[in-house]
């Protein structure tokens, strides 16, 4: 009976000890100890990161990180800058203080202090004669002493809400322009000059959304408004004179005013829509050696419009302009109802013209009522120009012009994905030869931004996921099957 008992403990422990030598328990003592391996590794590549405070910006706007725009205003700046962060018994808000900090890591000329409102009360009064709120920032250029205010409002997007039960009036935040207003306030008190815009009213024109206006002003461009019918002419100081689509046409008068300005060196943007009964109008582009087409053009390519959208052009920068070396290549601004823009200037010694923007050779030019998206017999085929860049050579004078008062629209104007916002500013920059400035758009809280993909890039995405994908899977799939098969 012991024989037995001792013989079944030993088939007993020499199963187990088999068990060790087997090769399931090999693979699973290699996986255990690569498991581990990782976590290790991990663990510590964690706490090297946590070390040397390595950080990564995974928001899809990048709400914790710099622009590529504010990495290169700060790389050239030269002045010593001051950034005095007004609180109250040192009561500050963290987001902000990430941002700051941010800024004191991409320049080695930035210092930042926080200045207690309570103990240093008439501490604002020496920069800014405005009303100082808690949260504000006031930017300083120690080398030139110019200042700059940023309240705590410009900073942060407020949208009104209104309680259906009681009808009263909450502020709600809605969006963060922190960065957009810092980089303003920086290149406004290192720079020496001020741009002043002044947009012709009184006769129909599209106006600039609230994008618009605040582009501007983070551009540190001064934006006024100019009622040529009652004017003699154009104010001295305005650098751009800007028309946005009149409706209404200009007078004899009127139209004299504006020739006036041009024939003393004075420069234009013009965002332009045909209209048929615009004599003067067409007349003042007449002068700058340009004539508009009458018929909206669409696209036929689908690399170069928005899907299923034909009409909203993504226009190719087919120019290496000074103003678009930048943006060469497959970037997006889209342009909504576009007509054609033709050179008609005879001397072309006195019209010096560059084409900034054009369509493809599939586009098409439809006239009158559009019953269909679709090329019919009698289009005009493209491409077209529908961005140009004129100069007079002998006064000097120029002019920005775009076909569509659809192209500097806020919804085109307030997202990253798009170049508009960099056009429209650096317009108005250039030839008022002052320094381009940063437009950094402002961060939606609402919303998450959209992604802009074209027509071909859908269609290729929609094959990889649907067909291509798919199809590998099942071949290896099968290809395993058969493969355990054989053995």
């Amino acid at each position: 009976m012991e024989k037995q008992n001792s013989k079944g403990s030993r088939s007993f422990f020499q199963k187990i000890g088999d068990s060790f030598r087997s090769k399931g328990f090999r693979f699973g003592a290699y996986t255990t100890v690569t498991s581990i391996l990782v976590i290790a590794a991990v663990i510590v590549i964690n706490l090297i990161v946590s070390a040397v405070d390595i950080r990564k910006d995974l928001t899809s706007d990048g709400k914790y990180s710099l622009t590529k725009e504010t990495e290169t205003l700060l790389s050239g700046l030269s002045d010593e800058l001051e950034f005095y962060y007004l609180t109250k018994e040192n009561a500050t808000l963290s987001w902000f203080e990430t941002i700051f900090e941010l800024y004191q890591k991409g320049s080695k000329k930035i210092e930042f202090e926080n200045v207690d409102m309570l103990m240093n009360p008439k501490f604002a009064e020496q920069y800014t004669t405005e009303e100082v709120m808690q949260h504000s920032l006031i930017v300083v250029n120690k080398a030139n002493g110019r200042s700059k205010y940023i309240s705590y409002k410009d900073m942060l997007l407020f949208e009104l809400s209104v309680d259906p039960n009681t009808y009263q009036y909450t502020e709600m935040v809605t969006g963060i322009d922190v960065e957009g207003q810092i980089n303003a306030a920086i290149q406004y008190v290192t720079s020496e000059k001020q741009t002043n815009l002044y947009a012709v009213t009184g006769h129909g024109e599209m106006a600039l959304g609230t994008e618009g206006l605040n582009l501007l002003r983070k551009a540190n461009i001064n934006y006024n408004t100019f009622e040529v019918m009652k004017s003699e002419a154009v104010p001295e100081d305005c650098d751009v004179l800007y028309i946005s689509a009149p409706t209404k046409d200009y007078t004899e008068a009127e139209l004299k005013v504006l020739e006036d300005y041009a024939a003393a060196g004075g420069d234009f943007l013009i965002a332009a829509a045909y209209q048929s009964d615009m004599e003067n109008f067409n007349r003042l582009l007449s002068g700058f050696g340009v004539s508009m087409g009458e018929g909206v053009i669409l696209e036929g390519d689908p690399n170069y419009y928005f899907p299923q959208l034909p009409y909203v052009l993504l226009p190719r920068i087919v120019t290496d302009h000074a103003m678009l070396k930048n943006y060469a290549g497959m970037e997006y601004l889209p342009m909504q109802s576009a007509s054609a823009l033709t050179v008609t200037a005879e001397d072309p010694a006195k019209i010096s013209t560059s084409i900034l923007l054009s369509t493809t050779e599939k586009s098409y030019e439809k006239a009158g009522y559009i019953s269909t998206m679709a090329k019919e017999d009698g289009d005009k085929e493209g491409p077209f120009t529908v961005g140009l860049y004129v100069q007079n050579t002998d006064t000097k004078s120029e002019v920005m012009l775009f076909s569509t008062p659809a192209i500097f629209i806020d919804e085109y104007l307030s997202t990253d994905n798009f170049i508009n916002a960099a056009i429209f500013t650096n317009s108005i920059n250039y030839m008022a030869e002052a320094e381009a400035i940063s437009t950094v758009r402002t961060i939606s809280l609402q919303e998450e931004e959209k992604l802009v993909v074209k027509a071909s890039q859908a269609n290729a995405i929609a094959v990889m996921f649907v067909i291509v994908i798919p199809v590998f899977l099942l071949a290896g799939g099968i290809a395993v099957m058969l493969y355990r098969k054989r053995r």
